[in-house]
């Protein structure tokens, strides 16, 4: 009686999520591993039905059905960097703006869900608190919610409704522009989305960031005092810190990666600090939760 050979299936699909996660992390890839998985999961199935028409048959069967599954592989992850927008809805582009009135200063929170988020400076002689432009399905709306206590102002910004695609979400585009010249405590969640902040010209008092499962690339500001929270998630975050920012960074690993700048921040025990940080005018303090993602800071 023949034996059968063991199927192939389950080991070609952990070295293609090792793979993708690598790649992912080292910031090859347009998309962070979990938009590529949540789209393109169907082709799970056409892996299992090559395996069972050709690849049970022989050992040249199974080689088969490995090389068609690199191509496929292959395919998907050029198509993704070719066409990295192919997936972000077109079907509504909506402004939204916030009048920044006479409040001194401002929580905004942006729970960005499955969104590419860009986060930038409005001009310094601007009326608006926030103004942004906000890119999705039909089926989606931006959910804003503005309140002032005292003289601050408390604005929540996230979507209502889901866009879908065949196979999976698919991703709206939020490009937000805050206000410069007031203190702002700035709380991102990242969601599943990609979050690209430019604070360098904010005058961010503190910034809290859950990666969830997405990615996070934050240059910090230029000036002033900031305290910065990061939840890594299962996400990668990647910060730049500007020249002539001193910096005191504590990580908790826990099962993810970190890569820090020593040459800049040189490591004391369990912290990474600046030699002048204790004397600096314009500084940060970093708290890092590593999760089960990577943490670069530079």
């Amino acid at each position: 009686m023949e034996r059968r050979r063991p199927s192939i299936i389950g080991p070609l699909i952990l070295i293609t999520i090792g793979v993708l996660f690598l790649l992912a992390n080292m910031g090859a890839l347009p998309l962070s591993f979990w938009e590529i998985a949540a789209r393109y999961w169907p082709l799970i199935f056409i892996l299992i039905g090559l395996e069972i028409i050709i690849g049970r048959s022989s050992i040249i069967g199974g080689l088969i059905v490995v090389v068609l599954w690199l191509a496929i592989v292959g395919g998907v992850l050029w198509y993704s960097m070719t066409q990295p927008n192919a997936f972000i809805q077109g079907g509504t582009t909506e402004t939204i703006s916030q009048p920044l009135g006479d409040i001194k200063s401002a929580t905004v929170d942006l729970n960005i869900g499955f969104a590419r988020t860009d986060v930038a400076a409005l001009n310094s002689d601007s009326n608006d608190l926030m103004r942004g432009d906000f890119t999705h399905g039909s089926n989606v709306h931006i959910d804003k919610n503005y309140n002032v206590s005292g003289t601050e102002g408390r604005l929540a910004l996230g979507e209502n409704g889901a866009n879908w695609t065949f196979g999976g979400p698919s991703t709206s585009r939020w490009d937000v522009k805050l206000y410069p010249q007031i203190p702002i405590a700035l709380r991102i969640n990242g969601g599943v989305g990609r979050a690209t902040l430019d604070l360098s010209a904010l005058n961010i008092s503190s910034l809290n960031i859950d990666a969830g499962v997405g990615s996070v690339a934050v240059t910090t500001p230029k000036s002033a005092i900031t305290t910065m929270k990061v939840n890594g998630g299962v996400g990668s975050v990647s910060i730049i810190i500007p020249q002539g920012v001193a910096a005191r960074i504590r990580i908790d690993r826990g099962l993810g990666g970190s890569n820090i700048e020593q040459g800049r921040f040189p490591k004391s025990g369990d912290i990474y600090q600046s030699a002048n940080y204790a004397t600096a005018e314009n500084k940060i303090d970093i708290e890092v939760d590593g999760g089960l993602g990577s943490i670069s800071i530079r």
